[in-house]
Formats: structure tokens, sequence, C-alpha cells
């Protein structure tokens, strides 16, 4: 390889003319700088560095910022009353003229700054191998180098595209409405926090306290798996005398604490999620029915009835209508309550490791993640904090001990986030947040007082928020970072630093079934079961979008679908995936589907079941194609006789479900409807033995891929 004016030769003759002048002007003037003798100072100067270009960058760092800086292609020049194909000609051709110039410009700087063997001549062999070897290493995981390799491949790859991010400058990416730190300040306020205006990273984090503040005791309650948590404690109050129909108003400080079980995820990570809120209730109630002077005056007349004691006063009760209903109370033995509240509520969400939950279940929580420490956040978790007012009702009736009540909140604000990706990726989130949540509760008692029973909650978010996904080892990203936990400001894309940035759409449904103890004020309650479902569509500013369905059924069942689009909003060919986690699954069931897909069709008889010792964590992905292939199995054995022949014509004629999973993956047309059954929870321990069944039937093995781990 030689060089040429201090670059690769072939290189150097890739370049537009401009460039090759600039580096041999560069070269020239480091020349004579060497030749020619030190002058006389004639007087002390400060000497003005020029900005580095491509050529003369010493880091891959200064390489990327020149590249970066290179003017744009534009369309100001070209007349106006020119055709609009030929202005679009002219402008196109200018555009691949400017990737050329920046493919050419990256791969120059590559080839220059990467480490030659050479460089380490002055070792002995084996050091020389092994220190050369290494210097490759940390060049090619360096951010920028990668960067480089980044503005060869789009401006390869899309020569007549200018990217997103150099037409970025500083305006935003989208009209998106920021974080509003106003909001969260205010939902602070109420709970008597005080944020400054120029709040700093350890005021914000101030915040996050206000979940330590909460009433003694609130933690004292054991916080384990599928477990809730609710308190409530009275500020301030009026009402009216306790007659069988009477009003009141209060301030309540309510607030809720609860841990999810542990969830497995597609990539085998285990995760829980810990939520804490507090919330400010202003309230107005009216009610009717029985109060505790009527009780009272029960339970003093039974006494009275066998000592023959105080029949002045019954006399007088019983006498007087007005006073017979105000003290024994209404000749109905029903008593409700309607109360409308409003308020404001901060939430602090995180998805934790189950070795941090178990810390948090024994009250420590320094170990929930730390958005101001983000380094110490293990991948995968991450917070989710939102500031939100709120509108509500509250309803209660009783019949003797039979209890019912239900509440309806909408709230209405913002949040922001938080999230490790990988070990050096961070997700930030920051938008508005709308949730009406439901909860019912039926059982024994008087909730207030005691009272057991069934609850049931359910809650639908929606979440329109800026996203960015930022590089932390790189200056430009530790910033965007620091600007974002300080201000609360969404940075623009700006590789490396800011890896991509758009907008994001999140629908959250949640629905949770628990048994139930309350007694006084604070209740406590185990998960019976739970589901989830979330819908993210995130659009990058690149015109192009990821999009996630995906379905949690309790802690063991999860399935996910996967797919991008273009700029044009078109699902991209062949991009669609399917996945499904079976969490602590039975040994046994285990080693069925382990047989579907690994079997041997040719030699059935000769095949060995791999046995598994223990619950194992259980993986099924397919593509679209593979979920087509598997429908098409099924419909082989539904067809290969008379019987199933007829079973199966009568059902797609009647337009029928099939009665299991093989007759509906039969009748499933799409690959969604096949994926549809598969992830169907109601099938999940028969699966393994109709997927074993139809490959010994069929001869086929199950298409897509399987992955097995051991769930100890």
């Amino acid at each position: 390889m030689s060089d040429l004016y201090g670059i690769d030769s072939s290189t150097y003759h890739r370049l537009p003319p401009e460039d090759q002048q600039a580096i041999r002007d560069s070269y020239r003037a480091e020349q004579a700088e060497v030749s020619a003798p030190e002058p006389e100072p004639a007087a002390p100067e400060t000497p003005v560095a020029s900005p580095p270009t491509f050529a003369t960058a010493q880091t891959p760092a200064e390489a990327v910022d020149a590249i970066h800086d290179l003017a744009l292609p534009t369309w100001s020049d070209i007349p106006r009353n020119f055709p609009p194909e030929d202005r679009q000609s002219i402008y196109d051709a200018r555009v691949e003229a400017f990737n050329e110039r920046r493919a050419a410009q990256a791969q120059a700087a590559i080839d220059r700054l990467e480490p030659q063997l050479s460089d380490f001549d002055a070792l002995n062999g084996a050091t020389r191998s092994m220190e050369y070897s290494d210097a490759r290493n940390a060049f090619n995981n360096d951010p920028y180098v990668q960067q480089l390799h980044r503005i060869v491949d789009e401006a390869t790859t899309q020569p007549t595209q200018v990217p997103a991010y150099l037409r970025n400058g500083d305006a935003p990416i989208a009209d998106v409405t920021r974080l509003d730190i106003t909001q969260v300040r205010t939902a602070l306020g109420a709970l008597g926090i005080d944020l400054p205006a120029d709040a700093s990273p350890t005021q914000v984090q101030a915040g996050y306290d206000i979940l330590a503040s909460a009433p003694d005791g609130l933690l004292a309650w054991a916080i384990n798996p599928g477990q809730q948590v609710n308190f409530q404690t009275p500020v301030a109050g009026v009402a009216t005398l306790p007659t069988p129909v009477r009003a009141g108003a209060d301030i309540t400080l309510v607030g809720q604490v609860d841990m999810s079980g542990v969830q497995t995820g597609m990539d085998f990570s285990q995760t829980q999620t810990f939520e804490m809120q507090v919330e400010m209730q202003g309230t107005a109630t009216v009610a009717i029915g029985r109060t505790p002077l009527n009780r009272m005056y029960e339970w003093g007349s039974r006494i009275a009835s066998h000592f023959d004691v105080l029949p002045g006063l019954r006399n007088a009760v019983e006498t007087n209508p007005l006073l017979r209903n105000v003290v024994k109370g209404l000749p109905i033995p029903v008593s409700a309550s309607y109360t409308e509240f409003a308020g404001t509520r901060v939430t602090y969400e995180a998805v934790v490791t189950p070795e941090q939950g178990a810390r948090i279940a024994d009250g420590d929580l320094s170990a929930a993640p730390n958005p101001l420490d983000p380094m110490s956040m293990p991948i995968g978790t991450g917070t989710l904090i939102r500031g939100q007012t709120l509108t509500g009702s509250h309803f209660e009736a009783n019949y003797k001990l039979l209890h019912v009540a239900g509440t309806t909140t909408d709230l209405s604000g913002q949040g922001f986030g938080v999230r490790r990706i990988d070990a050096n990726t961070f997700e930030i989130v920051a938008g508005d947040v709308e949730t009406v949540e439901n909860d019912m509760f039926a059982g024994l008692g008087y909730r207030g007082i005691a009272a057991i029973g069934l609850s049931a909650d359910r809650s639908l978010e929606e979440r329109s928020m800026s996203i960015a996904r930022l590089d932390l080892r790189t200056e430009e990203g530790q910033a965007a970072y620091q600007a974002f936990m300080s201000g609360g400001q969404m940075p623009a894309w700006s590789p490396p630093g800011v890896l991509q940035a758009g907008t994001t759409q999140v629908l959250n449904a949640e629905h949770t079934a628990r048994f139930g103890i309350e007694v006084g004020g604070f209740g406590w309650g185990t998960e019976i079961n739970s589901s989830e479902l979330n819908i993210v569509q995130t659009r990058w500013a690149d015109g192009s979008s990821e999009n996630t369905s995906s379905y949690q059924a309790g802690d063991n069942h999860y399935s996910e679908v996967t797919w991008t689009s273009d700029a044009a909003g078109q699902p991209v060919p062949g991009s669609a995936r399917y996945g499904m986690v079976l969490a602590n699954y039975d040994p046994a069931l285990a080693s069925y589907l382990n047989d579907a897909y690994t079997a041997d069709t040719s030699n059935l008889g000769a095949h060995e079941s791999q046995r598994f010792d223990g619950n194992q964590h259980v993986r099924l992905e397919f593509t679209e194609s593979e979920l087509m292939q598997l429908r098409d199995h099924a419909r082989e054995f539904m067809t290969s006789d008379d019987y199933r022949r007829e079973v199966f014509e009568a059902q797609q004629s009647q337009d029928m479900g099939g009665r299991d999973v093989t007759e509906s993956l039969a009748l499933a047309e799409t690959p969604d409807e096949v994926f549809r059954v598969l992830s169907n929870d109601f099938y999940q321990f028969s699966l393994s033995e109709r997927l074993l069944g139809l490959t010994l039937d069929t001869g086929h093995n199950t298409p897509g891929t399987l992955t097995i781990r051991d769930a100890g």
C-alpha cells in the first residue's frame, strides 16, 4: 500500500479535486514547517487553530465532526423556471456527489487512523501481535469509528438521500410536546415539595424521595411479588351532622405500593415491576344509610331491653319520627355513598431485576434504578415517572354484610423515563400520559372499617412521547443525557451521541384480579391473575418505524410480534417476527416440544427424547413463512383420512372454530391467525403434545426456532 501526501494513494485518487487540493495544501504546509528555520518571535500572539478537516483530524471524533460540517446540497440557486423534473435531477446529482464525498472522506479517515502493524515494530513478535490486536479491537469498538463506517454505508446504500439527522439543525424533529417541568413541579408542590425553576439533578432526585416521606408504616407491610398495599391518611375535612342523609368534604393523602411477580421476557431476562404512587385528593361525599350513632343506639337498646334501663330515652326516640330516623336510622337495610374527587398524583414505576426486587421488598429503596446514576442500572431495567392531575368518582353500597364498591379515575399529565438497553445505549422518553382506571371490589364487611373480598383493577393508558436513544460512551451522548435529566430537554437525532430520535405512541391495558383485606385506612391484596397488553409504535426521524405488540398472561406466558415499516408507512416485507415464551414450563412438556422440533423424521423409531431436570424456560420464534408451513402441516393432518376431511370441510363451510390446537391451526388463513392460536394461553399445556403429534403423524418437524433454558 503506497502513500501519497500522507494518505493511501488509492483513496487519494477517489477524492474530488477540491479535497485533493486541500490534502496537498495541508501536506505542503506541514513540510514547510519542518524545513523552515525557526523565525524570531516578533511579538507574542495567540494562535488561532483552524478546525480540523477529515485529512488533518487526529481522532475519529474530529473526523466525524469535520464530515458532519460539510455544506449540504441546496435548491436555492436552481432557477425556478426550470421544469420540476429538471430541478429534481440537478438536486439529485448534487446529493449523489455530496454522498460520494462523505463516503470517500469517511473511508479515508478510517484508512489513515486505523492502527497498523508497523506501529508496533519496536516490540517483539508475540507482544507486537497482541498489542496490535488490542489496538484494532479498541479502534473498531470506538463509537466514532462506528459512525465513520455508518457514514460509508448510508452514503453507499442511499446515494440520493441526505440523512435526516443532517437536516435537523437545531429544530425539533417533530411537532411533539416536550417534557413540561412545570407540570411535574405543580404535582410535587401539591405534595409539599418545592422544586426550583433552576432545579439541579440532585433536586430533581428529591422528587423521587417524596415516596419515602409517606406516612409511617407504609413499607412496614411486606411487599412480595404479586401483592399490593394501599394507604389513606386524612389531612383535613368538614362534614354535616351524622344524619341518615349526610355530606362531607375532605383532603386526603392516598398511596399505593405494588410489586409484580417475576416475569420472563423474550431474551429470557427476568424482571419485576415495582410501583409506588402518592396522590393528594380533595373529595366531596354524599351518603345515605346507617351511621355510627345508629349502631350505638342499636347496641344500647339491646342492653336496655335486658336490664330495663333508659326507658325515657327509648320512648322519646320511638314517638318522634324525625328523631327516630336520625337515631335509629332509615327503615331499610341498605347504605350507600357517592364521592367525587380531584387532585394530583406522582407515580414512580421501575422495572427491576429479581435481586433488586428482593431488596425493595425488604424496604431498601436504594435498590431501585437511579436515573441520576445510569451506569449503575442493570441492563433491561428502567424507570417511568408520571406527574398527573386527576378527577374521579367512587361509590359504595352495603346490604347487611355484603359490600360492593367501585372507583373510576381519569388522569392527565406528563411523564419521563429512562431505560438501559445494553451496556452503552440508553433510551429516554418524555411527553403526555393519559390514563383511565377502574377498580371494583365485592366482599363482606365495611370498607374503612374492615372488609374482605375480591377486587378487579383495570387500566388503559396512552402515552404520546418523544424518544431518543443515546450512546453514553460519547461526550455528545453524555451531554444530551445531562440536558434531559436537568431540564427535560429531548435531543434531536445527531449520531454518534444520539443514535436515533423520534416519537413513540404506547397503548397499555392492564387487568389484575386480587383477593384482599382492608382494615381501617390500610389495605392488603394478593394477586390471583393478571394480564397486560402493550402496543407500541416508534417512528424515527428518518421516517421508518418500529412496531411491537405484546401480551403477558400471568407471570409465565408472554407473546410478542414485531415488524418495521418504511417511510411511507408500509410494512417492510419479511420484517415480521413472532415469538412467545413459556416460562417455568413442565420438564416433560418441554421434552415433547424438543422432540417436535428435533426428531429424525426419517427414523422416528430410533429417536431418543431428551430429558430435562426441573422446570424450563421455553422460547418459540417464527417468521411469517414458517407459520404458514405449520398451518399446512395441520391441514395435511386434517385431510389425511375421510373423517378428518369431512370435519375440516364442515368447519370451513360453517365458519366454525376448531375444537383443539390442531383444528384451529388448520383453519387459520394468515400468519397472524396461526400465531394467535399458538400464543393462546388456554393452549399452553396442550400445545407441546399437539405439535409432537403433528410431527409423528405428518413426518414434518415443527418449523421455526426453539430455545430451551433451565429455569433454575
